[in-house]
């Protein structure tokens, strides 16, 4: 049996020893064999009433070193059954997760968590100041333990949470460790149970009923397959070119250097916020922490609110895959273009008369530039060109896979509407103008396809809806969909973010009614 191997991070006086000690007490059996390895001196002790059980503690700070040949030694040293490493707070933990993809290890344990405790007293100073190495932990942790929380108002708290959210969607956050749990996880045993039942509802309907659902089952399957690879084959190729062109802005052009670039002069920023787009290319999956960034960094927000809507439609790829998308209607790509400057203009103008005043959260997260964990400055490996070029692959790469999951769920969403649902269906439900353009709006809302390809998706409903409800979905989605919404919430106050989808609903709907009945 592989030996169980978890690992606590976390700043000196975070709690992270006293978790231990926790974990020794409610985790541990009288027949299991336990290693501490302490990468740091804590200011608490292992537990004394924990000696009965067959315990070692290594101190491996005191060798500054842990390497493969210092696990190495301690398996062969204590044939253990759990090892529970207390890494350095001060440093990342790429170096010792790396530890355990050697074969020679990963052959004898495996990590089973990664935990990492917080003190929230001192949080925000932490989060300021060596964010790089915090985030790095954080984003690597499988359950966060606040700490020292009794002080804390619920709004305070809550926005910690919120930042910890942001940094890592998928770990389980607890207010004290009593609470720890592993969370719920849909496990294999019943994915496959699943499976199998619906095998059996199958065989059942084919071979007892004797309805025979195979040819049409068939047929579905095969214009399914063909409109859900054409859409992925034209939209992959923008978007590896899109997360490129994000990934060298992102690695190479900093906040200050895009802020820099608003004038003072209020005409001349709306100017410059409606068409910067054209020389940054951020799609609407990135644009909403770039627009908090903005704010943060003194940006008027009327300014950068225009900004965050109007450059996911200006990015120059996006303009291109629209041309691509509609190769025999190129006026599309400019319906869209003029109308999402419209939108954005008047949202942002609504913004000058109804002034809105602190609005984002996390005023002190600006070292977060990137959620990938290769942006910060202290990357290790961003020396030189080739370390330039480095970070640029890998930014990328972690932003393909986070981005092309979408493509791929608004796809197949997209394929199984157009092959399941009758076309009479759509005719009917969109022969009204004001119908058909709320039936798009909500379509681009639910399907939160990245404005790089979304062209592609729009294109398969030319059919069913006519031009004016498909530019709801060309022009709303890049500015208002699920994602963006969870990020908005994410990087500004919840009244703002209510303010603000209430304006762009209201004004795009307003100005795309027009353009409806009008084309």
């Amino acid at each position: 049996m592989k030996i169980k191997v978890d690992i606590v991070t976390g700043f000196l006086g975070s709690g992270k020893t006293k978790l231990i000690n926790n974990k020794l007490k409610n985790e541990v059996s009288e027949r299991d064999i336990i290693v501490i390895i302490q990468c740091e001196k804590g200011q608490t002790d292992i537990d004394s009433i924990i000696e009965s059980k067959r315990l070692f503690v290594e101190n491996a700070y005191k060798q500054n070193t842990l390497d493969k040949e210092y696990i190495k030694h301690v398996i062969e040293k204590y044939n253990p059954t759990k090892i529970i490493i207390e890494a350095n707070g001060m440093k990342k933990i790429d170096s010792l997760l790396e530890i355990f993809d050697y074969l020679s290890i990963s052959r004898k344990c495996f990590i089973n968590e990664i935990v990492h405790t917080i003190d929230a007293s001192t949080f925000d100073v932490f989060i300021k100041n060596m964010g790089g190495i915090l985030v790095n932990q954080i984003s690597n942790s499988d359950f966060i333990i606040l700490n020292n929380t009794a002080g804390f108002h619920g709004e305070k708290l809550k926005n910690i949470e919120s930042t910890l959210k942001r940094i890592n969607k998928s770990a389980k956050i607890s207010n004290g460790i009593s609470i720890l749990a592993k969370p719920k996880v849909l496990n294999n045993e019943i994915l496959i149970l699943a499976a199998i039942l619906v095998f059996a509802i199958a065989y059942l309907v084919y071979s007892v009923i004797g309805l025979d659902i195979t040819h049409n089952f068939y047929s579905w399957l095969e214009r399914f397959r063909v409109v859900f690879l054409s859409i992925l084959i034209q939209a992959f190729p923008f978007i590896l070119f899109g997360v490129f062109v994000s990934a060298i802005i992102q690695v190479n052009a900093s906040s200050e250097k895009i802020t820099n670039i608003f004038p003072k002069n209020t005409a001349l920023q709306f100017i410059v916020a409606l068409f910067a787009g054209l020389f940054f290319p951020v799609c609407d999956c990135a644009i909403v922490p770039v627009g908090a960034r903005l704010v943060k960094k003194g940006v008027p927000l009327p300014a950068a609110v225009t900004f965050m809507l109007a450059a996911p439609i200006m990015n120059p790829i996006v303009i291109a895959s629209t041309l691509y998308a509609f190769p025999n209607q190129p006026s599309i790509a400019i319906y869209r273009v003029c109308l999402g400057i419209a939108v954005a203009f008047f949202v942002g103008v609504v913004f000058i008369f109804a002034p809105e005043n602190d609005v984002t959260l996390f005023s002190n997260l600006d070292e977060i530039t990137c959620d990938c964990g290769f942006c910060s400055e202290d990357f290790n490996n961003k020396k030189g060109i080739l370390g330039n070029v480095d970070a640029i692959f890998r930014h990328a790469g972690a932003e393909f896979f986070q981005i092309g999951k979408f493509i791929i769920i608004g796809s197949l969403l997209s394929s199984i509407m157009q092959t399941l649902i009758p076309k009479e269906l759509f005719a009917n439900l969109g022969g009204g103008t004001i119908i058909s353009l709320l039936i798009m709006m909500l379509f681009a809302f639910i399907l939160s396809v990245c404005s790089t390809s979304d062209a592609f998706i729009a294109r398969t409903f030319v059919n069913q809806f006519p031009i004016g409800a498909i530019m709801g979905f060309l022009v709303l989605g890049p500015m208002l969909d699920i994602k963006n919404l969870l990020m908005l919430l994410g990087n500004f106050k919840k009244r703002f973010v209510i303010k603000l989808v209430i304006v762009i609903l209201l004004i795009s709907f307003s100005i795309l009614i027009v353009f409806a009945t009008l084309f």
